[in-house]
């Protein structure tokens, strides 16, 4: 019954949104019916309608005729042949045909595309620090392509920007082009002024009320006495802004006190951020139930660049404390410090864990997006009321380990990502020489993926897999280190954490091996701050690796609505179990905040 339910429910705030919109347009107003393109050889029809704002009327995407609009587009599509170069297109005639019983209006325009210009010659004049080869290398064209305005603008471009990174902020470009309307041919002449080569005056720093002057230097990829180079100013430009110290950097190159051409001073515009920070977060969700945080940070202690904060939280479930301190170069070098203590208490099905303990994370970003860490993690945790048997021994924990990771991230947005990559790999050995009372060691390794598809639609899909065994004194692997499956986020299908190895009263064991896949999520705005999705997942947990059977892939799919709130993605999803067994659900509803992966 609840399946009915909820795919009621789902249909019928479908249903409203499209009654609304439908409700909320004139009906003086006529919905295009369709848009034909007659004349174009030379690109599709579905390369041009994608340049114009005049589009056949869809379920979801409202369209109707205005004919200011129209006429836009008609201009866009003229500019647009003619940035390609045929400088004598044209659109010889257009028709609206409207239908005022049906209230629609039917759209075709037919265009003269003229023949094509093509470049006959480029020459270069002026240059002296650079050679002709590389001039035309930047400026992109060559004899016999295709005359495009836009493509020698861009070069043009490309040009300013080599001379500016070696210094020449004051040279000119000046592009002449001469066009035979006979022949349909171009001549394009680069005439260059290089002007003179300026290297780094003073460093001029405005704006600081609390932080230290060293704080921005630092982060500086220029020094006094060198060339002026374009690209390292917006280097710097960018460190200063990862700092997160500021709401606004700009540096840029201007002139010194005595008029000097050979030298520029260099001028480092800034805004600073508060410093003092305080977020309050409350919410609901299917395993916590509800739940409220609060976290106080000091972003810029005593203009250091150090941050410091602590953060209590409790739910129905769970409580405690974690406090934090960041050192973002530790002994001046661009390696970051982090340092964490936590306390907290939570019950999980299986067990309740205290804890209390900390962690000390040592890491850089060694190539654009990615990074390399190490951290060392002390910790004590109590188990109680454990609902399995376990050794005795096991119900009191005392971890120190290692952890090594990698991660590359190109992502868009941490929290609601349009596109991107994420990997990463960690290594994990606890005990042996770092004492404690467990020795085991984990692998994990995670991927995530995601693809626009138009404007509106994301296509993601998520991996991880995890591998972890005792050895030495200890006999197993403690149960809080095990992995678990099920929940709000894979395999959302399955009750929390019951997927995997379970004891005879059907109470989860959690293994040691586990493949957890978000096969694919299809995520689409329906209307404004609303968005639908469509999920298939798959994974189980494995008492260890020798017991891995592909046969025991678990499967869930279902659909889930998102509301794109300010104060985050809200989300209610419901999964299917696609092959429930005995004593499980034939499905079940999450509600939880942020995307699933």
């Amino acid at each position: 019954m609840i399946h009915a339910r909820f795919i009621l429910l789902f249909c019928v705030v479908l249903l409203a949104g499209a009654v609304r919109a439908a409700t909320e347009e004139p009906r003086t107003r006529q919905k295009i019916k369709s848009v034909v393109i007659e004349g174009n050889e030379a690109f599709s029809d579905r390369r041009l309608k994608r340049l114009m704002l005049t589009r056949p009327h869809r379920f979801y995407s409202r369209s109707y005729y205005y004919p200011e609009v129209l006429q836009d587009d008609i201009r866009n599509l003229v500019l647009f042949y003619q940035l390609n170069g045929y400088l004598e297109a044209a659109v010889s005639d257009y028709i609206v045909d409207v239908d005022s019983i049906k209230n629609q209006a039917r759209i075709e325009i037919t265009l003269v595309e003229g023949e094509q210009t093509f470049i006959e010659g480029i020459g270069i004049f002026g240059a002296a620090a650079f050679s002709d080869s590389l001039i035309l290398e930047r400026i992109g064209v060559r004899k016999g392509d295709p005359f495009r305005r836009k493509k020698i603008q861009d070069g043009v471009l490309s040009i300013l920007s080599l001379y500016a990174d070696h210094g020449y902020f004051d040279a000119e470009v000046i592009p002449d082009i001469r066009i035979n309307s006979e022949t349909h041919r171009a001549l394009v002449d680069i005439n260059i002024k290089e002007k003179w080569q300026s290297r780094v005056a003073d460093i001029r720093i405005e704006g600081l009320e609390k932080t230290r002057d060293r704080i921005v230097t630092r982060e500086l990829s220029f020094r006094h006495g060198e060339v002026a180079r374009y690209s390292r100013l917006l280097e710097s430009q960018r460190l200063l802004y990862l700092t997160g110290l500021f709401q606004s950097v700009f540096i840029r190159p201007v002139s010194t006190a005595e008029r000097d051409s050979m030298v520029k001073d260099i001028l480092i515009d800034l805004k600073e951020n508060e410093s003092l920070e305080m977020n309050f977060y409350v919410g609901y969700g299917s395993v916590e139930r509800g739940r409220a945080r609060i976290e106080l940070f000091n972003n810029n202690v005593a203009g250091s660049a150090r941050k410091l904060g602590v953060a209590p939280y409790v739910s129905f479930i769970s409580y405690g404390v974690e406090t934090s301190f960041s050192e973002p170069r530790t002994f001046g070098l661009r390696w970051r410090t982090d340092l964490n203590m936590i306390y907290g208490y939570r019950e999980e099905p299986t067990y309740d864990i205290e804890r209390i303990g900390g962690r000390i994370v040592l890491g850089r970003t060694f190539i654009r997006r990615s990074t390399i860490s190490l951290a060392y993690r002390y910790e004590k945790s109590d188990l109680s009321n454990v609902k399995v048997i376990i050794n005795a021994g096991e119900l009191e924990n005392d971890i120190r380990s290692l952890k090594l990771a990698l991660i590359f991230d190109t992502r868009d947005n941490l929290f609601n990502a349009q596109q991107g990559l994420y990997m990463e790999w960690s290594n994990e050995l606890a005990g042996s020489f770092l004492q404690g009372s467990e020795d085991f060691y984990k692998l994990l390794w995670r991927f995530k993926y995601h693809h626009p598809v138009g404007q509106s639609t994301v296509l993601a899909c998520a991996l991880e897999t995890g591998w972890t065994d005792y050895f030495g004194q200890s006999t197993e692997v403690p149960l809080n280190e095990r992995f678990y499956l099920g929940g709000p986020n894979v395999l959302r299908g399955f009750d929390y954490r019951m997927v995997g190895p379970l004891d005879d009263k059907g109470e989860p064991l959690g293994g040691n091996f586990v493949i957890a896949v978000n096969l694919l999520e299809i995520r689409r705005v329906i209307y404004k701050m609303f968005g639908g999705v469509l999920f298939v997942d798959v994974g189980n947990v494995w008492e260890g690796i020798d017991n891995f059977d592909i046969s025991d892939i678990r499967s869930a799919a279902g659909i889930g609505l998102r509301a794109n709130t300010p104060i985050g993605i809200v989300r209610c999803d419901y999964g299917f179990n696609l092959d429930p067994q005995e004593s499980e659900p034939s499905g079940k509803l999450y509600f939880s905040v942020g995307q699933a992966f």
